[in-house]
This record gives C-alpha cells, structure tokens and sequence, in this order.
C-alpha cells in the first residue's frame, strides 16, 4: 500500500493481493485515526459480502471470487473495544458480458488490480456502543 496526505484527507492505494478491511483498519490504527469517512473505487476478487439479519441477530455472508469493478465503496471508521472499525460497503460489477452488479456489507475483500482509497478524518473521535434490541455495535453520537 502507498498512502499520502492531502490536507486532511489520507489518500491510499491498496496493491494487488492486499485484503481490504485489515489493510484500510491497519492505516487507522497506525495513524490514529478515531473516526473518517471512507470512499473508494478499483478492482477486487474473493470477496466475503453480506447483509444483517435482524430477525436472527446474525450475519450472513456468502464468498463471491470475481473479479469485481468497485462501482461503489463506502463506510465509515470508528472506534470499537478500542481499535479502529471499518464499517465498508460495497458496489460491486461483475468484470463479464452481464456486468451484473451486487452491492453489500463487505467483510473481507481482495484486490485484484488496484484500489484507490480516501480517507476522510471526523474532527471528534467516532465509537461504536452495542445495542441490545438490534444486535450490533451502532455508531454512538
């Protein structure tokens, strides 16, 4: 990965065979980065998407190789049981004729060719406080 700094914002580019979640939570970490926005494009494979079943109070995920054009990426960080939370979804189009989109919670993904990352700091430190009727850490502000 190569990161630079552009004002506030923190500008990554993931390299191919990078994962995702771990490398994006790693710069947050090192950088201590309590709270931003996350948006991002390029190209990715063996994605592990999913969506929150309410009814259940479970994730259910499903493994899709690709590869993916990341039509769409965004989320947030925040900061959970102390260390950074990548809340990441994405757009994603299948690379074949039917350019057939889906779009989830990513839980880990890989990239293929490239992705390009942005970074946007929160001037207050975001956390995450776990909601008992729902199920999950939610965004406490």
């Amino acid at each position: 990965m190569k990161s630079r700094k552009a004002g506030p914002n923190h500008i990554l580019v993931l390299a191919k065979g990078e994962e995702v979640v771990g490398t994006i939570t790693s710069y947050c970490e090192r950088e201590k980065l309590h709270g931003a926005w996350v948006q991002g494009v390029g190209a990715v494979n063996h994605v592990q998407v999913g969506y929150y079943d309410l009814k259940t109070k479970e994730y259910v995920f499903k493994i899709e190789t690709g590869p993916f054009e990341v039509a769409a990426m965004q989320g947030n960080i925040a900061q959970a049981d102390g260390k950074p939370f990548a809340h990441i979804h994405m757009v994603l189009s299948r690379m074949d004729d039917s350019l057939q989109c889906i779009g989830a919670h990513v839980k880990a993904a890989v990239v293929s060719v490239t992705l390009e990352v942005m970074l946007t700091p929160i001037d207050i430190p975001l956390s995450r406080r776990y909601d008992d009727a729902i199920g999950l850490n939610l965004l406490d502000v």
